[in-house]
């Protein structure tokens, strides 16, 4: 077995080889849609001569030809509770009979994550949205910037002495089930997102987004500029009618929620009629008092006007119970379980 360290964006050999082993893992897989690998060549193009987000990607070939990959990510924002950097392994795939090559990547991963300075290890994660490793709901389908995978990969990672370090759960709403409560907070609107005052909306964003989920499990600060490149690698599908920001009497975004039309649907020539939901959150101090409601009532109406069949609401940590008690308001039905990963370097 040879490994390939990938030299970058132009090393078309190294990324035909990358791309080709998630193309031989799912070949006869309906449900893992082919065109979430575009997340990956993104990323790599845009992070590989930036100094705060390292990717390096590694390929196993075995007879010369690729039968597992993944990428070690080095996030200088992401450390641990005494300083210490947390490295992270994402984009992970190998074949059902070449599990050893996953682990030899894994390692691979590893070694370069410890050389970088990291002393210890997230996986999988790319980002503060494309994470989790799918553990159940495989008969579900795969949305837009979630990960997909077969039901042997934790083994894989467990043989390697990775943890369970966190439980996601997903949940799902139709329009033939789900309750619309008519949701009225005093004190407080809701407006949705607004494109044409797109530099001051990204500002209220990154704030909201840092203060909201500060201190969260695992969850990485972002800078204004990274942002701004998020949301403009995300404008060709936003639908600013499916962003709401909830605002105090003062008009100070106090909240906020974020859904995105599921585009992987037209990827297999279907009509977009699901929706999921990224984010929503309320900065501390209004967390019990309605406000994630009344967006999510927002949110419901305009989703029922654009004629949305399907919502799915995800990452839920296991014990966040609000955003759990807001699905159970709207009548929502359990969907995916995803877990993350860790281990000490």
């Amino acid at each position: 077995m040879n490994i390939i360290k990938l030299t970058g964006p132009d090393d078309r050999p190294g990324i035909n080889a990358f791309l080709e082993t998630a193309r031989q893992v799912y070949a006869q897989n309906p449900i893992r849609v082919a065109e979430s690998d575009q997340a990956f060549l993104q990323r790599y193009k845009a992070r590989h001569n930036s100094d705060e987000i390292i990717i390096q990607p590694f390929v196993a070939l075995k007879n010369e030809h690729p039968v597992a990959r993944g990428c070690a990510i080095l996030n200088k924002g992401s450390v641990d509770e005494d300083g210490g950097l947390i490295g992270w392994i994402g984009f992970f795939e190998a074949l059902e009979n070449h599990q050893d090559a996953g682990g030899a990547i894994l390692k691979e991963c590893e070694s370069f994550l410890r050389t970088a300075g990291a002393k210890s290890v997230l996986a999988p994660k790319v980002d503060n949205l494309l994470v989790g490793l799918l553990v159940s709901g495989f008969d579900q389908p795969q949305t837009i910037l979630t990960n997909y995978n077969p039901p042997y990969y934790p083994e894989i990672f467990r043989k390697l002495g990775y943890r369970v370090t966190a439980t996601m759960r997903t949940f799902n709403y139709s329009r033939s089930s789900a309750k619309l409560p008519e949701v009225k907070l005093s004190g407080f609107t809701t407006r949705e997102f607004n494109l044409n005052r797109l530099p001051g909306e990204i500002v209220i964003f990154n704030r909201l987004q840092n203060t909201i989920f500060a201190g969260s499990h695992n969850y990485t600060p972002r800078t204004l500029e990274q942002d701004r490149e998020m949301v403009a690698s995300l404008l060709p599908f936003i639908d600013p009618e499916l962003i709401i920001i909830a605002e105090d009497a003062a008009g100070e975004a106090v909240g906020l929620l974020i859904c995105l039309p599921d585009v992987y649907q037209s990827f297999r020539n279907q009509e977009i009629k699901r929706g999921r939901v990224i984010s929503i959150g309320v900065v501390p101090g209004w967390k019990t008092k309605g406000v994630g409601a009344l967006m999510g009532s927002h949110l419901a109406r305009n989703l029922l006007k654009k004629g949305y069949e399907y919502l799915e609401a995800s990452w839920i940590l296991s014990d966040n119970l609000p955003p759990q008690n807001l699905a159970k308001r709207f009548i929502a039905d359990d969907g995916k379980e995803f877990v993350l990963l860790g281990k000490s370097l």
